[in-house]
């Protein structure tokens, strides 16, 4: 079925006040007062917080209007700021540096060929004095005419926030699971005020294949601007749901200058390589992490790590761990091995670089559901700058809702120190709770409930949780009819002090 040009872009880019949330007296959570939904249906992110509080921005599910709300540091509603005047085709909000920015998207449907024109990209500044955005927009893509009727957008930054990726491609989209299908894919990458440094349009697919092989799965741009392209590139058959291997993962480094070109494809073996993703470290080398199967592309037997220097002249590290029996067992609740067992329908949902180069990463089970959104349980790795595994751990929470639950059912993964966290939803009605998990540098695992659900209807959204530079975190509530929603703020250190001797 064609996709709307809307649908596509979209995808782009101690102290308690009144009526307080069910959390536990012990709990140490700053919660704002209930407010109704008016000219906003969702919040979309936290800009910024500082010392006169925190910038919320939330649009209408039109995503053709938004405000800001400022909430002082008790979590009390200082003012709600109207932000848009035009009724534009918005995209998302970015935070870039100490500047704010709304992305919107321009076109012009051709009535006779019903062809999109002029389909363009621009970032209006918000201006933080007035909060209204400013009379200049800056073209981040350049007018042009779409030849597909399936058209792919995004955006990333880089670790230090000083160099922003923008990126978009054509895809042929008429084949079942297979997203991203194309060759060429265009790159541009401006500095942390929107200036563009470079572009290309880079053909990905190896010399001589006309036919397109190339799946885009992620961008990213290192510190220096370099942009890195992870892809599958099929063999013969462009498919995952075939029994036997059709797509090797392969990276690409891109830089300004045509020679700046380079595509690495690890020998890992013959296995069906799936939930891929990678990140650049402080010193430029690249960390690059999934999970492979013997038998499906949507089974996960073991996790790999790579490790590729700066200079993308050395393999620094490459490592395959097999998941042990003992894991597979709690894994897939099951008293006894039965053989050519594997974890299915794990998905890649979050990674967190922290002290000593250790990476984390979790993959939720997330099976194929026509009607409801499912999330049965998360497993969590935590490698060492050489690849090792320092511990590994499974969180059972099982849930089955209608899709328009979705929202409160995945989880937020982040790090302190050498302590890793997770939050997360175990139900959504009178019998739920919103629950946070800590695994030490060793492994051990503590759980803490925050919020009871028994006599409230606001619910924790994950997507919106944001790890605030103090050592805390913020959250969002919405009503589970989603006429109201409150934000809340959460000390996720004290809820574990003391620890037990």
């Amino acid at each position: 079925m064609k996709s709307s040009l809307l649908s596509v872009l979209l995808s782009i880019f101690c102290v308690y006040a009144h009526a307080p949330l069910q959390a536990q007296d012990d709990i140490p959570i700053i919660q704002s007062k209930i407010s109704e939904n008016d000219k906003t249906n969702k919040t979309h992110a936290l800009l910024e917080h500082d010392s006169t509080g925190y910038y919320v921005m939330r649009f209408n599910n039109a995503m053709n209007y938004a405000e800001i709300e400022h909430y002082d540091t008790l979590m009390r509603r200082i003012k709600t700021y109207p932000v848009t005047k035009k009724y534009r085709g918005y995209v998302g909000a970015i935070s870039i540096d100490t500047s704010w920015y709304l992305l919107y998207f321009k076109y012009r449907e051709n009535s006779t060929t019903k062809a999109y024109e002029e389909v363009s990209l621009f970032a209006s500044r918000i201006n933080k004095q007035t909060f209204q955005l400013e009379k200049d927009s800056i073209v981040l893509i350049p007018p042009f005419k779409m030849e597909s009727n399936y058209y792919k957008g995004n955006f990333a930054v880089s670790p230090d926030g000083q160099k922003i990726l923008v990126y978009d491609y054509e895809e042929e989209g008429d084949i079942d699971g297979v997203r991203g299908l194309t060759n060429e894919i265009n790159v541009r990458v401006f500095d942390h005020n929107l200036e563009q440094l470079w572009e290309r349009k880079v053909n990905l697919a190896p010399v001589g294949r006309v036919k397109r092989v190339v799946a885009i799965k992620k961008l990213r741009v290192s510190n220096s601007g370099e942009v890195a392209i992870l892809t599958d590139i099929f063999r013969n058959q462009r498919s995952y749901s075939m029994n036997n291997i059709t797509a090797d993962p392969t990276l690409f480094f891109v830089g300004k200058e045509p020679e700046d070109f380079f595509r690495y494809t690890p020998s890992l073996g013959e296995y069906f390589y799936n939930q891929i993703n990678f990140t650049f470290d402080d010193g430029g080398n690249v960390v690059w992490f999934g999970f492979y199967s013997r038998h499906k592309y949507y089974q996960q037997a073991g996790i790999f790590y790579i490790k590729i220097n700066a200079d993308r002249t050395k393999v620094l590290v490459k490592k395959q761990h097999e998941f042990d029996k003992e894991f597979v067992m709690q894994v897939m609740h099951r008293k006894r091995m039965p053989k050519m067992i594997e974890p299915r329908s794990f998905k890649l949902t979050h990674w967190r670089r922290s002290e000593g180069g250790s990476l984390t990463i979790s993959a939720e089970h997330q099976p194929y559901g026509l009607h409801n959104f499912r999330s049965h349980g998360v497993m969590l790795f935590q490698f060492d700058s050489l690849g090792e595994i320092s511990w590994k751990r499974y969180v059972y929470k099982h849930a089955d809702y209608a899709q328009k639950f979705k929202r409160f059912m995945s989880h937020y993964l982040f790090t302190q120190g050498t302590d890793t966290y997770m939050v997360y939803n175990n139900g959504i009605y009178s019998d739920g709770f919103a629950r946070v998990v800590k695994i030490d540098k060793e492994g051990k695992m503590r759980r803490r409930v925050f919020v009871l659900y028994n006599n409230q209807t606001e619910i924790f959204t994950p997507n919106v949780a944001t790890l605030l530079s103090d050592r805390r975190l913020f959250l969002s509530f919405e009503e589970r009819f989603f006429q109201t929603y409150r934000f809340g703020v959460l000390d996720f250190v004290k809820i574990f002090e003391p620890d037990p001797k």
